[in-house]
């Protein structure tokens, strides 16, 4: 009886510690921010993640962040940008080889790039030589992870003399 008793508790012991290495096994889920479109973030959410700002870094950021958010409201509002149907339309050009059309949707937002690029350079300017360093590599890799088209929100590489 006793024996028994040993058994089932050891067959419980080495299930529960299946499950739990199979739990633990598991990569980790993403945040759910992790994979957004940059919509109206000033970084991507994972090079910010990469980025580990300061508590001052990050406050400073943070000012940044809502900066750029209110200016490019109001450059989308100005220039009359749905961004929603400019996807669409660049969508489409791209799924047609429509030059053109992709040619002339990017110069339509290149003032809304040209914004978000400045807001970097202003991020830039309070980082460790470390920190830019992981930026770079990160806007680099967000031309990636956005599907590998710059319109959608990536940025290339800031001038070497930064």
């Amino acid at each position: 009886m006793k024996l028994g008793i040993a058994v089932i508790c050891l067959i419980g012991l080495v299930a529960a510690t299946a499950a739990r290495a199979a739990d633990t096994n598991a990569p980790p889920l993403p945040s759910p921010s992790a994979h957004q479109p940059m919509a109206g973030n000033l970084l991507p959410p994972r090079v910010l993640e990469d980025l580990a700002l300061t508590s001052e870094q990050q406050a400073n950021y943070d000012a940044l962040a809502a900066g750029f958010k209110k200016d490019a409201a109001k450059w989308r509002a100005d220039n009359n940008y749905d961004s929603q149907k400019a996807r669409e339309e660049m969508s489409q050009a791209r799924a047609a080889g429509d030059q053109a059309t992709i040619q002339k949707l990017t110069n339509q937002r290149k003032g809304l790039m040209d914004l978000r690029q400045s807001y970097v350079d202003k991020v830039r300017a309070f980082l460790t030589d470390e920190q830019k360093v992981t930026l770079d590599k990160g806007l680099e890799h967000a031309h990636d992870w956005s599907g590998g088209h710059s319109p959608s929100g990536a940025l290339p590489p800031p001038p070497a003399d930064k």
